[in-house]
């Protein structure tokens, strides 16, 4: 019989990457999100397994949601001046000792690129 302590750990092996969230626990950060973007926007809840932290002050983060779905999500969250690149496929901010880049597509293992969203969270 399994205690409801073990719960919460099983749902996480189950989930098969470090980046899923876990449904006991509404609004709480992925297992590899890191405390320095924790203090300034929640983990996106539709982050793709492969979201990780790419070197110690990056978190990438890559999902299938439309790029308006995204930028809508953080820009809820996260306010201040937001800038928009030239073409718009690409939305930067820096709040609280993060940068928050959002870009339109993202690359799959082989380089290719796939249609959702892709964010940096850079801690500077």
């Amino acid at each position: 019989m399994l205690s409801t302590r073990a719960i919460p750990a099983l749902i996480f092996i189950a989930c098969c990457g470090f980046t899923c969230m876990n449904p006991l626990s509404a609004g709480a950060a992925a297992p590899a999100y890191p405390a320095w973007a924790v203090a300034v926007v929640p983990a996106y809840p539709n982050a793709l397994p492969s979201s990780r932290l790419v070197v110690p002050k990056m978190y990438g983060i890559e999902t299938t949601d439309s790029f308006a779905t995204v930028v809508a999500w953080y820009k809820s969250r996260v306010h201040g001046a937001w800038s928009a690149s030239e073409g718009g496929n690409t939305w930067t901010i820096k709040s609280n000792g993060l940068r928050i880049q959002i870009s339109a597509n993202y690359l799959d293992d082989s380089g290719k690129e796939k249609p959702g969203t892709r964010i940096a969270l850079t801690k500077y």
